[in-house]
């Protein structure tokens, strides 16, 4: 019993010795660096880790950018059809051999300066396994990351499910403006019989006009290059082609930063543009004119997100369609984290 009791009090001044140790190491590491001096009126803007950064520099200037040429954006007065696209996808349930998701697109129409009509497409059940995307020809990797992760499986059916639309629209319509939400550029997850390049191809074939537009980017050097479109007094672009086609692969068409609005504090746009006629600033001011802009944004694409986002509402309508129209086995599971952590570390 003399040597249990010994044993315990050696283990406990062990342990202790352990904690001062690492404590004293911790302390001593970059782990637990001040930065309270270093941060002192810095300006800093907490964003989602998955959203990258905006594109505004929050004021600050730099003397290297401040030269760039910018471009003012005229309104041109040339009726056109402007067309948004967005999508979103919701997983709805684990099946044994995959996933079942669903996805929502929508398409909203402006022509002289309003909004004139919207189109929800959707929403569609998708049935995610081996079987069904061996179909879409994808290389075995990106396929069995499709498969295994459901952020990638979410990305693949968005982009898959854009594209259609944009392709069939590109071919559709004539002598129009197709916004798309992000930038043009290449997908390993698009298929290859409606790809960003047929898209192209068919919009300029249709005197169309094709307009990627992301509201925040990765590359954090463009935050400098908005303080002269800051400055500016009127909508305008600075050209970024250089920064862009050095960093990015696979993208397509001129690649810019936009402000939309003449608003000193309007939001900061990089946009990507395949102009049919190679006429960038004319395709921007024809935009202008035809698109209703509301926050510096277009007003198709800020609907088409609205009309194309998933409610709770929608989730149980297409779960209960699910249980009434389709022959399975529902099996109920308890939150495991919630049993493991208890109801207040939800």
């Amino acid at each position: 019993m003399m040597n249990n009791q010994l044993n315990l009090h050696d283990l406990e001044a062990n342990i202790d010795d352990v904690k001062t140790s690492l404590i004293s190491n911790f302390t001593n590491s970059f782990f637990c660096k001040d930065y309270k001096k270093l941060l002192e009126n810095k300006k800093l803007v907490f964003v989602n880790d998955d959203d990258g950064i905006p594109i505004q520099n929050w004021g600050m200037r730099s003397e290297k950018y401040d030269k760039v040429k910018v471009n003012d954006i005229e309104s041109i007065e040339k009726e056109k059809f402007v067309f948004g696209i967005d999508s979103s996808c919701i997983k709805v349930a684990e099946v044994e051999d995959g996933g079942l998701f669903a996805i929502k697109g929508s398409t909203c129409i402006s022509f002289k300066g309003r909004p004139i009509a919207h189109l929800k497409i959707g929403p569609f059940l998708f049935y995610l396994h081996e079987e069904v995307l061996k179909n879409f020809r994808l290389d075995h990797n990106i396929l069995k990351l499709t498969l295994f992760n459901d952020d990638y499986a979410k990305k693949f059916l968005r982009i898959n499910f854009e594209r259609y639309i944009q392709f069939w629209l590109s071919k559709l319509v004539t002598n129009s403006i197709i916004l798309i939400d992000g930038s043009i550029k290449y997908s390993i997850f698009e298929n290859q019989f409606y790809s960003i390049s047929k898209i192209i191809e068919n919009s300029v074939i249709n005197k169309n006009s094709l307009i990627g537009i992301s509201k925040n980017t990765k590359i954090k050097v463009l935050k400098y290059f908005s303080y002269p479109l800051l400055k500016s007094k009127n909508a305008s672009f600075i050209n970024i082609d250089m920064v862009i086609t050095s960093l990015v692969r696979r993208t397509y068409g001129d690649h810019i930063l936009v402000k939309f609005d003449n608003n000193k504090y309007s939001n900061i746009l990089r946009a990507d543009v395949v102009a049919f006629d190679n006429d960038v600033n004319g395709s921007l001011g024809i935009l202008l004119y035809n698109e209703f802009i509301t926050n510096g944004y277009p007003s198709t694409l800020q609907l088409s997100h609205h009309v194309s986002t998933f409610s709770n509402t929608d989730l149980s309508s297409i779960q209960g369609f699910i249980k009434s129209n389709y022959f399975i086995k529902e099996i109920f599971h308890e939150n495991v984290r919630n049993s493991i952590l208890g109801s207040v570390w939800k």
